[in-house]
């Protein structure tokens, strides 16, 4: 079991390792493709102490995941290196009216109460199952309940001498007294969760694919991109007559040899040709056929080459600055970008208004 960590330090969520490289936890924790990298897993008694954490690589939420219902509340992260522990199997049975009344051991780093600001040390207590739903389970104390900062959190039952992980903290009562809802993880393993480390197992990718740790390329080495190291892919070595897979070409690499790269932009990097958001590792496909990411026309939000341009009405974002002809010097400012005065002032309204939305530090979920 790990607590899911902010960038901020603060413990946002709770987890279960159920694969070397793949934590099972809620959709509802909010990480999803465009922000893992904010976030890492820890792995430890108190996130406070001694104890191992590890960047995440990617992040894949149920695609059927209802925030309003908290329908389908699973997700699965990968993360960039394997996990010190042996993973947890998930339970093979169908959940139904026999697991009411049934105890079982509830895991997280959650707070002890709402409102108690203890959260960050792995608790482990006691709940049993009050109702059986089609997509959940509802639990009451016994004499423990998930609370602030458990959800993604196990039920784990014992079940002839084994271990299972049979659901994960999805919601419950303000007060964390009078029960939780757990969701149910054999509705979504058929469909969400095999498919998923079956896609992400080591020796799946091959050369020039997108990798996510070191072990998923097939005789080569994954490696991260020039543009953006979020982006990995598998690099196989070229040279002596080695050939390339199509579109990547043989470079020479720090401390010798040689080695099929990409050439800049990195495919699914800003400033990289798209045809659609999904061809964008982050960002979006702007309609000028690039993967870029929004911008403040009066913020310095973009990456060195980038400059925030107004693509339209509004929409501002980073785009590649061209390079200056021999004998010329470069200058790009706000005043160089041909917007009508009401319009950037609307604009500026509009964007700041949205920084300080973001500035806000978002709500502690809880389970």
């Amino acid at each position: 079991m790990i607590a899911i960590v902010g960038t901020d330090g603060s413990t946002d969520c709770t987890g279960t390792l159920v694969g070397p490289h793949t934590v099972l936890t809620a959709a509802h924790c909010q990480i999803g493709p465009d922000n893992y990298a904010s976030y890492r897993v820890f792995f430890g008694a108190d996130v406070a102490g001694d104890g191992t954490s590890i960047d995440l690589s990617d992040a894949r939420v149920h695609p059927q995941f209802d925030p309003t219902t908290f329908a389908h509340d699973l997700a699965l992260l990968t993360i960039a290196q394997a996990g010190p522990a042996q993973p947890i199997p998930i339970d093979p049975r169908v959940p139904d009216g026999s697991l009411v009344d049934q105890s079982f051991r509830a895991v997280g780093f959650g707070m002890t109460a709402a409102g108690a600001g203890d959260e960050g040390r792995k608790r482990v207590g006691t709940a049993a199952v009050s109702a059986v739903g089609d997509l959940d389970f509802t639990t009451k104390a016994s004499p423990s309940q998930p609370c602030v900062g458990d959800s993604g959190g196990p039920a784990l039952f014992d079940v002839q001498g084994a271990t299972y992980i049979t659901g994960v903290v999805s919601h419950g009562d303000t007060n964390c007294t009078d029960h939780a809802v757990y969701a149910r993880i054999d509705v979504g393993l058929d469909t969400f969760v095999e498919p998923y480390l079956a896609e992400t197992a080591p020796g799946t990718a091959k050369p020039g694919d997108r990798c996510l740790y070191a072990e998923q390329c097939t005789g080569s080495t994954c490696v991260g991109a020039a543009d953006d190291s979020r982006i990995m892919y598998c690099a196989p070595s070229c040279g002596g007559g080695a050939s390339c897979p199509a579109g990547m070409v043989c470079t020479s690499v720090d401390g010798g040899g040689q080695q099929c790269r990409y050439p800049l932009p990195t495919p699914g990097a800003m400033g990289a040709p798209c045809a659609s958001d999904g061809d964008c590792r982050f960002g979006v496909c702007t309609e000028k056929s690039v993967c870029s990411q929004r911008c403040m026309p009066a913020g310095d939000d973009c990456p060195a080459g980038f400059a925030c341009t107004n693509l339209s009405g509004i929409e501002f974002y980073c785009m590649a600055v061209p390079a200056p002809e021999p004998g010329e010097t470069s200058s790009c400012s706000l005043s160089s970008v041909p917007v009508p005065r009401g319009e950037l002032a609307y604009a500026l309204v509009v964007y700041g208004a949205v920084a300080g939305l973001l500035a806000v530090r978002r709500p502690r979920r809880r389970g």
